[in-house]
């Protein structure tokens, strides 16, 4: 059973499915949408224990977001982290000022994640949010760039977003393959269909052009037939006129 559900709202579908794997193996369920607007649409009614939330977005920015969301009675307990591809650092002030937990990169490793989930999920801070937690969470970011250990767990996290990214690759190029297979197995059964009507068509004709020369021969030989009569009967009424013409010349 998942230990929390998390909100990610990014509108770049492969960051969605990045980030949304790196907390399922933290043992975090999510759902993503693409703008603030559907977020907000969910948030009625849906809970969520934390939010993923993209500082550029179609429409309302994140910014204008966690403003929103900060004001709402339903939603302003919800611990949400700025997530950008972005230089964090630029963020960090304007973002804690609108009361997020914390900025994060979307490059961040699995060990930061989890460190910072596990900060957030287990000590449970206050809806305030205690500035020990806001220091930790903006100290292990600013970490990351100042000593060369923090630099090689950026570089694993990088890794692993390549490697997350490679699955999702992988897997619309075999959606993209059975696709394909579909398409030419229905152009294969078209041509097929299509085959079958024009050797019924070419059968018919010939059947129809049989039946003609039938019928054409039929007639010609009833009016073989009635010509020969016609002659006959006129070489009688020949014979007969000429017996008559020779009786009255007697």
């Amino acid at each position: 059973m998942a230990r929390a559900h998390a909100l990610i709202i990014e509108d770049s579908s492969t960051a969605r499915i990045i980030l949304a794997r790196l907390l399922e193996r933290s043992g975090i369920s999510s759902k993503g949408v693409s703008t603030a607007e559907e977020a907000f649409s969910l948030l009625q009614h849906e809970s969520y224990d934390v939010i993923f939330l993209d500082h550029l977005l179609p429409g309302m920015n994140g910014f204008q977001a966690l403003e929103q969301l900060k004001s709402q009675p339903h939603t302003r307990d919800i611990p949400v982290f700025m997530y950008t591809s972005q230089n964090a650092e630029r963020y960090i002030d304007e973002a804690k000022t609108l009361g997020a937990a914390g900025v994060i990169r979307k490059q961040i490793d699995r060990e930061h994640l989890q460190k910072t989930l596990d900060t957030l999920l287990v000590n449970s801070p206050e809806p305030e949010y205690s500035e020990a937690f806001r220091i930790a969470v903006e100290e292990t970011g600013r970490t990351a760039q100042e000593n060369t250990e923090q630099a090689t767990r950026k570089l694993t996290g990088r890794m692993s977003t390549l490697e997350v990214a490679y699955e999702e690759l992988e897997e619309e190029l075999r959606e993209l393959r059975q696709a394909s297979e579909n398409a030419q197995r229905q152009h294969t059964d078209r041509i097929n269909r299509q085959s079958r009507s024009i050797r019924w068509l070419m059968a018919t004709a010939v059947l129809l052009v049989v039946a003609l020369v039938w019928v054409s021969s039929w007639q010609a030989n009833i009016l073989d037939n009635h010509i020969e009569r016609t002659n006959e009967q006129f070489e009688l009424m020949h014979s007969i006129v000429g017996g008559v013409i020779e009786l009255i010349s007697r």
